[in-house]
């Protein structure tokens, strides 16, 4: 990551007329081992060499090499020196997909670098996919950083004139007239894509007219099947996760979309509706990141996190796609009343033990493949010490002859309540979850 991020500083330094080596103090940094052609070089033959290492397991890293790469305090000394003796005001390092979908441990050591690249000189900015991103520990994300959503917000008072100033940006004069026609047809569309001006636009190019007939179709081909087959075919590429992609297809489908619609059935002469629920935070494993995959889709958005429920118990609350919502809706007129309703105070919740989560796949029998199912046999026993657990839990796991990653996954949480001392109900699921976790990190990696 360094060798890159400074092979495309260095390469955006020398196209803007601005050169290393001409900043005294840099001469002294690094030895006076400064020259376009010895830097340019260096980094190629840097990046080079790592990738090369990647492709080829067996092939070690020349120690020469990874001394050639500067430390990150290093790196942040040149920048500054250089933005002084230029009169830079800040250098932008942007980074356009550069946290890959699947990655974990290197999302986690990217987020560290991202962290420690901040300074007075330097701004960071990197798209990130919703759900499925790592920041790890070291990295908090409303404090290291300003977390800026693709999605507008459905609730906001001017959402409607937001979603329609983006579509006429690029509408023609033709589209544009149709729009103003049926104003009433546009919010529907409008509010089904729940955000995303993406969305939007796709589905708007599947009307040639904006009549009820039409809105009607278009929403329900794209929202009840174009979008559920995109995110099916997830499970077709990756396919250590395919039963979990098809696990949280099957339980929004038939069981929280029905759910919703029968509360917004009993709610909306209350004048309240709903396109939220609510899961607990000490729900099982897989059911976690079947809804992490769920966001990466865009079926569904995170809409708040650690927001009490019944009981006082704390979750997350998710929002559904509206237009999963309205595409099972009879007539324009209730569609219309679940937007002008919504409340995201009322949602379905869904407790740590619900009977909604009802035949969860097994992550250790996820992967057919003979080659991943021996690299996870392995890591079955691996000892427990690699679990993102407090140290008195691993201590009093392997007290009790809890050794590896297999035990815990293969015990009962009963068992474990019983074994060890301290360890009730939630604490037991947390050890699961953890060793759960170390799996699905692996297939997801």
């Amino acid at each position: 990551m360094m060798a890159k991020i400074c092979k495309e500083l260095y390469r955006q330094l020398c196209y803007k007329g601005f050169l290393i080596e001409n900043v005294p103090s840099n001469q002294l940094l690094f030895n006076n081992n400064l020259s376009t052609e010895s830097l340019e070089s260096k980094f190629k033959n840097i990046m080079q060499a790592y990738e090369n290492s990647y492709q080829n397991a067996n092939q070690n890293l020349d120690s020469s090499i990874i001394a050639g790469i500067p430390e990150v305090e290093d790196f942040l000394s040149t920048v500054e020196e250089v933005c002084k003796f230029y009169k830079i005001q800040r250098i932008c390092f942007l980074f356009d997909e550069a946290i890959h979908m699947f990655r974990p441990q290197q999302q986690r050591e990217f987020f560290s670098l991202f962290r420690m690249l901040r300074t007075p000189y330097i701004d960071c900015n990197a798209a990130i996919y919703p759900g499925v991103t790592s920041f790890g520990d070291s990295f908090e994300r409303f404090h290291d950083a300003n977390l800026m959503r693709l999605e507008r917000n459905i609730k906001d008072n001017d959402y409607l004139n937001t979603m329609e100033d983006i579509v006429y940006k690029q509408a023609n004069e033709e589209q544009i007239r149709k729009i103003e026609k049926e104003k009433g047809n546009f919010k529907i569309l409008a509010y089904s894509a729940s955000g995303n001006p993406r969305i939007l636009l796709r589905t708007l190019d599947r009307c040639n007219n904006l009549k009820t007939d039409t809105i009607i179709k278009v929403i329900k081909d794209f929202y009840i099947a174009d979008i559920w087959s995109e995110h099916s075919a997830l499970g077709e590429r990756y396919t250590g996760h395919r039963e979990i992609v098809d696990w949280g297809r099957n339980f929004i489908e038939k069981k929280v979309i029905p759910s919703t619609q029968d509360k917004n059935n009993r709610r909306i002469k209350h004048e309240e509706s709903t396109c939220y629920f609510w899961i607990d935070r000490d729900a099982p494993e897989v059911v976690k990141e079947s809804l992490r995959l769920l966001e990466y889709t865009g079926i569904l958005r995170k809409n708040g996190e650690r927001i009490r429920a019944t009981y006082s118990r704390i979750g997350t609350r998710y929002e559904i796609k509206l237009g999963c919502i309205l595409a099972i809706e009879k007539s324009n007129k209730t569609a219309n009343q679940i937007i002008d309703y919504l409340d995201d105070y009322l949602f379905t919740e869904y407790s740590r033990n619900s009977n909604a989560f009802s035949n969860l796949p097994n992550p250790i029998s996820l992967e057919s493949d003979s080659e991943i199912r021996e690299i996870i046999n392995n890591l079955l026993q691996k000892s427990i010490s690699n679990l993102s657990l407090t140290n008195w839990q691993k201590e009093q796991l392997i007290k009790n002859k809890f050794n590896t990653i297999n035990d815990v996954l293969t015990v009962s949480e009963k068992k474990l309540i019983k074994s060890i001392r301290g360890v009730g109900e939630v604490k037991a699921r947390r050890i699961q979850n953890a060793a759960i976790a170390a799996i699905l990190e692996y297939l997801s990696g």
